[in-house]
């Protein structure tokens, strides 16, 4: 079997109403998606933060066997000018290619899966352009819980006054048994993040997420040393080496790579490696179309508990709230969170059919 073909798709759905997290207001959601043909008829679909060049297609991709993903992979990584973000959608691809020519799920094939549902978290509980945000914030929480969630995520990272406040009132509207984590985004200093750490501390946060820039290795230790809570971050971080000092150094409690970014299946499993060997937990971060959602869905599957003990800390996916098509309407057969988890698919591949319609209603 050998690639013939590659087409990107670079989406855009534009929001009804935007939001905001502490570094930018949202407008529209994007998605950089890849599809790869082949000479026996097996299509495969990519999602990455960034699409890679005609050149790295023609060069890395084109003529070659599909089965051949770690020559791939390097090859475009070293000699194809491509970042690990242009590489994960060309990598999630394949892995799709792989499991439809086998008529396997991609997490059989990365080893199998430790359950068949995620317990899940509503990841949400953005900053809105409202006249009360704490209420909105409050119902919003509040709504999550009704739906089955056992797990939250809201964004913090707008100054000491806000994130007091809301978090605050956000806990009191989901109750003490319902986990909270915050995120802020990269939205302080390392003063300000243990500051403002401290203050919100006493709301029982089950993590805090990326208080400050991603490569501030030591302000990362700084920080987890100083505060009571768990630390965690990487969503952002490309390939291996840029989580190998956060994660030999202890800057996080938990590492969150997102498929999309960090490179593909292949780069992920490998931190997740790197981590399991350093004893930290691995909760992969989720934020795209339909087609990032099914990845990180077969990968977290393989990934198991830590530690693995009878009673375990729950491996929380992390399922978008938000208003975003590309999500919700690019799969054929939408993938949805049930009373708080998450179906693993269990079709060849990636498990999902795309769109077509939808794709070509929002290609740019």
């Amino acid at each position: 079997m050998k690639i013939t073909e590659v087409k990107t798709y670079n989406l855009r759905y534009p929001l009804v109403q935007p939001f905001a997290n502490s570094q930018t207001w949202s407008k529209a959601r994007r998605a950089g998606i890849v599809e790869i043909r082949t000479d026996a008829g097996i299509t495969g679909w990519g999602e990455g933060s960034s699409t890679p060049s005609q050149a790295a297609i023609d060069t890395c991709l084109i003529g070659k066997d599909p089965f051949d993903i770690e020559v791939i992979w390097n090859t475009m990584h070293q000699r194809g000018g491509s970042n690990p973000a242009a590489i994960s959608g060309v990598d999630i691809a394949l892995w799709d290619i792989l499991g439809k020519a086998l008529d396997q799920p991609i997490y059989r094939l990365l080893g199998g899966a430790f359950r068949d549902r995620m317990p899940a978290y509503a990841s949400g509980l953005f900053k809105k352009a409202v006249p009360d945000i704490t209420q909105i914030l409050m119902d919003e929480a509040k709504a999550y819980v009704d739906q089955g969630f056992s797990a939250v995520k809201m964004k913090i990272g707008f100054g000491e006054a806000y994130d007091v406040k809301n978090v605050t009132a956000v806990r009191r509207a989901v109750g003490d048994t319902i986990i909270l984590a915050v995120d802020a985004n990269c939205g302080y200093d390392v003063g300000t993040a243990i500051d403002i750490g401290q203050k919100i501390a006493a709301n029982d946060l089950f993590w805090y997420e990326e208080p400050i820039t991603t490569d501030d290795v030591d302000g990362y230790v700084e920080i987890r040393r100083a505060l009571n809570m768990r630390i965690a971050g990487g969503e952002g971080l490309q390939g291996r080496w840029a989580f190998r000092d956060l994660i030999q150094k202890r800057g996080y409690d938990i590492v969150q790579p997102d498929v999309s970014i960090a490179g593909g299946f292949t780069e992920c499993r490998k931190i997740a490696a790197m981590a399991s060997a350093n004893h930290l937990r691995v909760l992969p971060h989720m934020w795209g179309s339909s087609i990032r959602l099914a990845a990180t869905l077969h990968w977290q599957a393989t990934i198991p508990d830590a530690p693995e003990v009878l009673n375990p800390i729950p491996s929380l996916f992390e399922f978008d709230m938000t208003e975003n098509r590309l999500r919700t309407d690019l799969a054929e057969v939408p993938i949805r969170a049930v009373e708080g988890y998450v179906p693993i698919p269990q079709g060849p591949g990636l498990g999902i059919e795309i769109n077509r319609a939808v794709l070509e209603r929002y290609a740019s």
